[in-house]
Parts: structure tokens; C-alpha cells; sequence
């Protein structure tokens, strides 16, 4: 049976507000189209689709892995995956890969079933990482380590914050589940026989109509924006507790309490780049981390 994906619902705390969570892209290999394009997705996505690699795209170690979707998945037959082998020696070079847009969207959240085993133990450990257009570095997801077992409920990605640097992008962001040990689910050496299948990788997200509603009724605000000349004006209607400034990798780069509802921060112990800043309430409500540039 074909899995129904086209509305997915998850909670999102922020501003103490609930907000629907649409699927930007969905991979759930129904045994009707069980291939390597998308499944459901928003218009801009409906072209996007899953890959297998090795290595890095011009090195000479680098090919292809073939992905075979004859197998069945998660939910059992008539239910699909996608299935591959060829692991071996892959520790930090063999992945899953995928490519999308967000534009309009952001609040995402990562879900994926991974299987190693049976008859051919496949790589146990995995971890997931995202990288932003124009860029080469692969970014870790807080939370993303996986550990495959041979079931469909140990190595499972179950609604993991995407950082909010893959927000509304309108050229494409990459997630990839990257291989980190040359160990199968048994804690032997992976042999080239071991498969991995992997299922219902779906990304949701929250259309920025509802972000930026939610942002207006409380009446929060930054500037300058760019920011040049290091100092930051904050204003809100309601009293500010701290003020969190993030890089784009998630980490707080600087914090500063305050007891007020107008506040300045000096920024210039900041390298120019993209960051987040989000404010905590005193009520422990907070704005959901909106996008800083500093020249």
C-alpha cells in the first residue's frame, strides 16, 4: 500500500505557537514508482532525486554505487526501499545523498529508516550531514548519529532539527548520510556482500508565512541588518530575558542577558558572515532564530 505522505503534521515549539509542517521533498519508494526521484514534494522539487556515492565528485576514487529498489521496505511488501552494497572500506567516503530547495521555508525537520543485514551484514554506524549551495563543507547534524541494526527501527532519523542555515535556500542544500566506520552490524569487518537499504526519507518544513505572522504579533525587531559597524539595536514588545546569537553550524558564538524590552549588542568580536539571533522571553517563550549578516 502506498504510503500517504502529501500532509505531514509535527509539533514545532517556538513563540509557544504550533505550526503545520508541509513535506518539501519525500523519498518513500511505493511499490508504483520505486525509483530514484522524489515522491512528494512542493513544485520546485519535483525534479530532485537520491544517489549513492563514493568519494568526492573528480577525485579518481570516486563512482557511483548502484542503487537497486526492488527490495521490499519498511512497511513490507508491496512497500519499497532503496538497497545498495559495496560498502566496504567506504568509512568517511560511501553515502546516501539528496538535493533540494527551501525557498519559502524553514523550521525543517529530517526523517529517514535505515536497515543493515540479514544474510549480509551491511555498515552499522552513519551520521547525517547537510552542506549549503556555493559551499564544499559537510556540516554535521546535532543529532544525526545513526546506528543500523537489522530492523527498521534502530537506525532512524525521527524528526531532527535541520540548523536553521538550510532556511528558505533557493539554490539547493545537500543532506547526506555518510558511512563512519568499516564495521558491519555485528562488529566484524564489512565485507563488499553487506547491504544497507534505506526508506522514507522525508524533509518537512513551515512555510515562512506562518514564521514571519508569528514574528509580527510579537513584535520583534533588528537592526542595522547587514550589520557593518558592529553595534545591533534590538526592540520588542515583550521583555527580553537573553539574547542568543548563532553561527551557522548551530553553535551560540555569543549571549547576553538582559531584563528590558530595547537592547544593544556589540558584534564585533564576530568574523563577517551568516549568522541566527533569537531572543528568550521572560515568560521562556522565544522567536524562532532569524538571519543575521555581519560585514
Amino acid at each position: 500500500m502506498k504510503k500517504t505522505l502529501l500532509s505531514l503534521v509535527a509539533l514545532i515549539w517556538a513563540c509557544n505557537m504550533t505550526f503545520a509542517q508541509d513535506t518539501i521533498v519525500a523519498w518513500t519508494f511505493p511499490s508504483t514508482s520505486a525509483d530514484s526521484l522524489v515522491d512528494v514534494s512542493i513544485g520546485i522539487n519535483t525534479a530532485r532525486y537520491i544517489s549513492n556515492q563514493y568519494g568526492t565528485w573528480g577525485s579518481a576514487s570516486y563512482h557511483a554505487i548502484l542503487i537497486d529498489y526492488t527490495t521490499n521496505g519498511s512497511l513490507g511488501s508491496p512497500d519499497k526501499c532503496g538497497k545498495s552494497v559495496g560498502w566496504n572500506d567506504g568509512a568517511d567516503s560511501a553515502y546516501y545523498m539528496v538535493k533540494f530547495k527551501t525557498t519559502g521555508y524553514g523550521s525543517m525537520k529530517l526523517y529517514s529508516k535505515q536497515q543493515s543485514g540479514g544474510s549480509n551484514p551491511g555498515p552499522r554506524d552513519f551520521k547525517a550531514q547537510y552542506k549549503l549551495p556555493g559551499t564544499t563543507t559537510w556540516v554535521d547534524i546535532v543529532g544525526g548519529t545513526i546506528l543500523c541494526a537489522n530492523d527498521w527501527t534502530t537506525g532512524v532519523l525521527n524528526g531532527v532539527d535541520l540548523p536553521a542555515a538550510c532556511d528558505n535556500q533557493s539554490s539547493q542544500i545537500s543532506i547526506r548520510w555518510l558511512q563512519t566506520s568499516n564495521f558491519d552490524i555485528n562488529g566484524g569487518t564489512l565485507l563488499a556482500t553487506g547491504i544497507n537499504k534505506i526508506d522514507d526519507i522525508i524533509v518537512t518544513g513551515v512555510a515562512n508565512t506562518a514564521i514571519e505572522e508569528s514574528q509580527e504579533n510579537i513584535g520583534f525587531t533588528y537592526y542595522p541588518n547587514p550589520n557593518a559597524d558592529g553595534n545591533l539595536f534590538i526592540e520588542s514588545t515583550k521583555t527580553m530575558n537573553e539574547i542568543k546569537i548563532f553561527n551557522i553550524e548551530g553553535q551560540v558564538v555569543l549571549s547576553q542577558k538582559c531584563n528590558d524590552l530595547n537592547q544593544s549588542i556589540d558584534l564585533n568580536s564576530l568574523n563577517s558572515g551568516m549568522y541566527f539571533i533569537q531572543a528568550i522571553f521572560n515568560d521562556n517563550s522565544s522567536v524562532i532564530p532569524q538571519k543575521l549578516i555581519v560585514q
